[in-house]
């Protein structure tokens, strides 16, 4: 099993996203800074949901790792897209 956003639940705030993700029971608090959001011109939900997968991949192997953050959420930034 793995985490997936929960429908309904990607919320904007400023220039970050926040994703509440379900594994079974579990509920799990993702944020995404605005670094790692999708890049380019039009609607910035849209281009989210198009990138989805991507995040939810990244969310799953940082939460497996127990990579939390001390908020105890699973933030997701630039780095994590563009592995150096």
């Amino acid at each position: 099993m793995s985490l997936v956003t929960a429908p309904g639940k990607i919320r904007l705030y400023g220039n970050h996203a926040i994703l509440i993700m379900t594994e079974g029971n579990l509920h799990q608090a993702v944020c995404i800074t605005d670094d790692a959001m999708p890049a380019g011109e039009g609607d910035v939900m849209q281009g989210l949901l198009q990138c989805l997968h991507v995040y939810e991949g990244i969310a799953d192997r940082k939460f497996s790792d127990g990579e939390l953050a001390y908020d105890g959420r699973v933030w997701i930034t630039s780095s994590d897209i563009k592995p150096h």
